[in-house]
């Protein structure tokens, strides 16, 4: 395990030895329970593992028994990740499941997940109003404290995403998974702007959140920065808006996360993970220090993220 610590102290395992395990599936085992902490531990003749028993923290130099020659504290999945992505979609896990358009990503795909305490994102690209009407009804009759979200994709028709944003209005859907996108739209910035308020304390209150997702730094400065003033007029002038939602949205981002997207198989510039995620942190950063928003604009990855070791790459990239 990467989090192994080497002891530099000569300390002495306490424990019974029925709960060591020695041979390769056993060690297995126990490297796999991490919600327990866990030590390597020699009796100078062999090497064994356990997440049983205590360390003898009294400093006292004993001879014999077993001597820890590595240790790690118990890390279980939930801690992986930024905590307030948790807190704020009320998911167990810093981790979320994309959507695939045509409802490949599908209301059963949803539901399972944000059974299990991850959230989903429904594959509402090219699915016709009435459909994604259904949909929507069908998930939220299921999750109704879990996690869930819906796709607002651009490249289809100007239409339906107008009428996607409408009824994610009309039904109170509160996240979307924002894809393809060039640049941003007038439903997208009326889909923001029109759940900004003031709460009791005069802070500004958030309630449609959006996870911008895209591989370029052009079209997430976008979604890093406010709503453009182009866009709210025409908004206000429709009753679409308030004068003062649009006064809120030039304080706030138009997004809350970011899913910087590498090589996968979706909207993608096919660029090499370890490369594209550190250059969107760093611009990340670097329009934070312009805006100081409350609360940072939070960066997840995604593609090319096909094994343990990758997905631990991630994190450990930030």
């Amino acid at each position: 395990p990467h989090n192994l610590r080497l002891s530099k102290k000569k300390l002495n395992w306490k424990g019974k030895e029925s709960a060591i395990a020695f041979e390769e599936d056993g060690i297995r085992s126990k490297l796999l329970q991490f919600e327990s902490p866990c030590y390597v531990i020699s009796d100078g003749k062999q090497l064994g593992v356990t997440t049983e028993g205590s360390i003898d923290t009294s400093g006292s130099a004993k001879t014999g028994g077993w001597k820890v020659v590595a240790s790690t504290p118990e890390f279980p999945l939930d801690r992986l990740g930024d905590p307030e992505f948790n807190k704020q979609y009320g998911s167990q896990y810093t981790y979320y499941a994309g959507s695939m358009a045509h409802g490949i990503s599908s209301e059963e795909l949803v539901i399972a997940l944000g059974q299990a305490g991850y959230m989903g994102s429904y594959g509402a690209g090219g699915i016709t109003p009435d459909r994604l009407e259904e949909a929507i009804l069908k998930i939220q009759g299921e999750l109704l404290n879990q996690p869930y979200a819906f796709n607002l994709i651009k490249p289809f028709s100007d239409e339906l995403e107008r009428r996607a944003v409408e009824l994610y209005l009309k039904h109170g859907v509160t996240t979307i998974e924002a894809s393809a996108y060039i640049d941003l739209s007038p439903h997208i910035v009326h889909y923001r702007v029109a759940g900004l308020s003031l709460n009791a304390n005069g802070q500004i209150e958030i309630k449609n959140r959006i996870i911008a997702k895209s591989s370029r730094r052009e079209v997430f400065t976008k979604f890093l920065e406010p709503a453009p003033d182009k866009y709210l007029q025409p908004l206000i002038e429709q009753g679409l808006i308030t004068e003062e939602q649009a006064k809120l949205a030039q304080q706030v981002p138009m997004a809350d996360d970011l899913t910087v997207e590498a090589d996968s198989g979706g909207h993608t510039d096919n660029r090499p993970l370890v490369s594209l995620l550190p250059s969107i942190i760093a611009l990340r950063n670097e329009i934070q220090d312009k805006f100081n928003y409350p609360t940072p604009i939070r960066v997840g990855a995604a593609g090319g993220i096909g094994t343990p070791e990758a997905a631990l790459a991630a994190y450990v990239m930030g």
